[in-house]
């Protein structure tokens, strides 16, 4: 008997091969859009680093800046470097690209060296891991 089409076993077996290959599609695809995102604020962050060592270099003669300084430290906010055009318009949260985060919110310690070039900067208000 010469039948002409598949059997039930052969498409059952097709179908869930499909299914194995979209599911390991779909975690690869899920693990580079994580990975993307956290690269994206990586970038923002060394942006706010860089912005603020232009900034140090700019006004480490400035005498309102040294005032603020206490202890070759200095507390700034991502609104102080917008408002002074060292970073551009508004920062959109990585991983939700609708979300503008709040300038205000995102702290910048500066440490400085004894001649007032910046030692080490660390940025608060953004989180770059994957939760």
């Amino acid at each position: 008997m010469n039948s002409r089409g598949f059997t039930l076993i052969e498409l059952i077996a097709t179908i869930a091969l499909l299914a194995i290959i979209a599911v390991i599609s779909f975690v690869s695809i899920n693990g580079i859009i994580s990975q993307s995102r956290v690269n994206d604020c990586e970038t923002l962050v060394n942006n706010i680093k860089s912005a603020t060592n232009s900034y140090v270099s700019d006004n480490r003669y400035n005498k309102d800046f040294v005032n603020l300084v206490v202890d070759y430290s200095i507390n700034i906010t991502a609104r102080q470097l917008i408002d002074n055009n060292y970073l551009s318009g508004e920062i959109v949260d990585p991983f939700n690209k609708e979300v503008v985060l709040d300038s205000e919110s995102i702290i910048i310690t500066i440490s400085l060296n004894d001649d007032y070039t910046v030692d080490t900067v660390a940025v608060s208000g953004i989180t770059c891991d994957v939760s």
